[in-house]
């Protein structure tokens, strides 16, 4: 009986766990929707006040490869995307988007 009850409790936490993690990650999708939102804004207001226009084109090139190499798209990709994996990668981008996006208001003033 001892058994049957703990396999019930245990069902039950790892299904109330599985919940709060999926909770989490379309949190954090939301978040990067809105922050790549942020940085297209950002970046249209530079693009239109600078002069080096290609520069900042290849500046913003070499930024979102950066982004993708250090947050692990290929580790996402190669794990079929299994919830610890995806955490990490948006994790990592929401990071990311917000240094790009505080880099681009200081060297523009916006």
């Amino acid at each position: 009986m001892k058994k049957i009850v703990l396999i019930i409790v245990i069902s039950l936490s790892s299904s109330t766990f599985a919940g709060s993690l999926h909770s989490d990650l379309q949190m954090l999708d939301k978040e990067i929707k809105s922050l790549k939102s942020e940085l297209n804004s950002i970046y249209k207001k530079a693009y239109t006040q600078t002069e080096a226009k290609q520069e900042l084109d290849s500046s913003q090139k070499a930024w979102l490869k950066y982004k993708e190499l250090q947050c692990g798209d290929f580790v996402v990709a190669d794990t079929q995307g299994s919830p610890a994996t995806v955490s990490y990668d948006l994790t990592c981008q929401s990071i990311l988007y917000k240094q790009r996006i505080a880099f681009l208001k200081e060297m523009f003033r916006q």
